[in-house]
């Protein structure tokens, strides 16, 4: 598998421009600043929801083993 490295720099680029596209400075700051709360935002529930996976196996573990 070859990663087209440049292909997907330019696409993000291509995106990222049509989407500030016209937007003054300020505007261009408010949206990544808002874009990047949503991603914080986003990786937070992500990791909340696997570190909530990984304590039910261990409960199940844990359960099983007549540890408990």
């Amino acid at each position: 598998m070859s990663v087209k490295a440049v292909e997907m720099v330019r696409k993000i680029r291509d995106k990222h421009y049509e989407d500030t596209r016209g937007l003054s400075f300020s505007e261009q700051i408010k949206f990544i600043k808002e874009k990047s709360k949503s991603l914080r935002n986003g990786l937070k529930r992500s990791q909340r929801s696997t570190t909530d996976n990984i304590g039910a196996g261990l409960r199940k573990k844990i359960r099983g083993s007549g540890l408990n």
